[in-house]
């Protein structure tokens, strides 16, 4: 493929990269470039080009590739690392600790003040957990695709269509057996994209509350999928 071409791809896929990587961008901590995911996206268009079918739908084909190439490259971040659940694990213990104390869910800044650090690393902490659990939930939805994806119809081969709507049914059967805080809380965060914090003032809890009742639901959701996708 020689330059030319390569630009020309490029230029026309650029906003899907950017629209993409901007999406996933919104869930991440501060320290994570959203230039570094469109430099990936557009790395996977480069690498998918060969693989093209203009008869079928290549936007839909260079969406799973372009995701799946920025949600490597995020893993290869390491928001799971030990250091990280260590501290996921101080959170959590300290907002149990809190709502014991006061009878009550703690507000952001009694439960900043009580770990006694600054507001600017409390959040930068829960947006690294955060985002470890984004990676984990398009992990069940395998091949790159999101939540809302694979919960969209879309059209493809008749046998395409059958397999689409049989997983849909089964995906849709396990988060309708979540509790329906967990349900609103996926809801908010993934089809809405609604901040977390601001997710946290709509429901009266804490943001590391609502940190807490997503890692539930997405543990649960992997468990109940795990032979499914």
């Amino acid at each position: 493929m020689n330059k030319d071409i390569k630009k020309e791809l490029v230029l026309k896929y650029l906003p899907l990269v950017k629209s993409l990587a901007h999406r996933i961008h919104r869930h991440l901590p501060d320290t994570v470039d959203v230039n570094d995911l469109i430099g990936q996206g557009i790395l996977a268009v480069l690498e998918s080009a060969q693989r093209l079918d203009n008869t079928k739908n290549p936007e839909a084909y260079l969406k799973l590739r372009i995701k799946g190439a920025i949600y490597d490259y995020l893993r290869s971040l390491d928001f799971g690392s030990k250091s990280l659940r260590k501290r996921e694990k101080e959170i959590k213990q300290t907002l149990e600790r809190l709502t014991q104390e006061l009878g009550r869910e703690p507000t952001d800044d009694e439960l900043i003040s009580a770990l006694g650090e600054k507001p600017e690393t409390f959040y930068s902490d829960l947006q690294k957990i955060s985002a470890s659990y984004i990676l984990s939930l398009d992990d069940i939805f395998r091949e790159g695709r999101s939540y809302e994806e694979v919960l969209s119809a879309k059209l493809g081969s008749p046998e395409e269509n059958v397999m689409e709507a049989d997983l849909k049914e089964k995906i849709i059967s396990a988060i309708k057996r979540l509790e329906q805080r967990e349900q609103l809380v996926l809801q908010l965060l993934f089809y809405e994209e609604i901040p977390a914090k601001e997710v946290a003032k709509l429901l009266g809890v804490s943001t590391a509350r609502i940190s807490q009742i997503k890692e539930s639901a997405i543990n649960k959701l992997r468990e109940m999928l795990k032979d499914v996708v």
